[in-house]
């Protein structure tokens, strides 16, 4: 027989309720323990090429930090209503506007009880060609007794830089 493994409480409640409205894998996201599962989920479904919408303003409260949240809600309501992206007009998770993801490579930076930070080195599908190397720095914080997102970088952009040039206008 094989051992079963052990899961809280909540961690059943949270994947009885999206198995019941019939989303399994936002259960899974949703129960995910630490920041490496929750970006291995991520990456995991853009290696296979299917488009994620983890970052898309239904989907974001499963994932993102409170703060990061009303940030990016405020630069979504600034705008306009004819069909202007806004503050973010590529793919953040993979740092491209088109190029696919080959492989991934999630590594630990930091990890306390309170936050964590997590990079994540990207390998592009060829005939692609980068010439700097693709490297997406992820900064967690825990809320609400899960972790959050509360940064996504790299050397050349932050989230939370790209939402406030936004909303200033720059």
């Amino acid at each position: 027989m094989i051992p079963l493994p052990t899961i809280t409480r909540r961690t059943a409640a949270i994947l009885l309720a999206g198995w019941l409205l019939g989303d399994a894998a936002a259960a899974r996201e949703a129960s995910a323990a630490t920041p490496a599962e929750l970006l291995s989920h991520i990456y995991r479904e853009a290696v296979k090429g299917t488009t994620s919408d983890w970052l898309e303003p239904a989907r974001r409260g499963q994932y993102l930090s409170k703060s990061l949240l009303a940030l990016w809600a405020k630069s979504d309501a600034k705008k306009p209503p004819d069909g202007d992206v806004g503050a973010i007009d590529f793919d953040l998770t993979t740092d491209t506007n088109g190029l696919e993801l080959a492989a991934f490579r999630i590594k630990p930076q930091m990890e306390s009880p309170a936050a964590a930070t997590l990079s994540v080195s990207l390998a592009y599908r060829k005939p692609y060609y980068r010439p700097d190397p693709g490297i997406v720095t992820y900064d967690f914080v825990r809320e609400d007794g899960r972790w959050r997102v509360d940064e996504i970088r790299t050397r050349r952009w932050s989230v939370r830089e790209l939402l406030r040039h936004w909303l200033d206008g720059s």
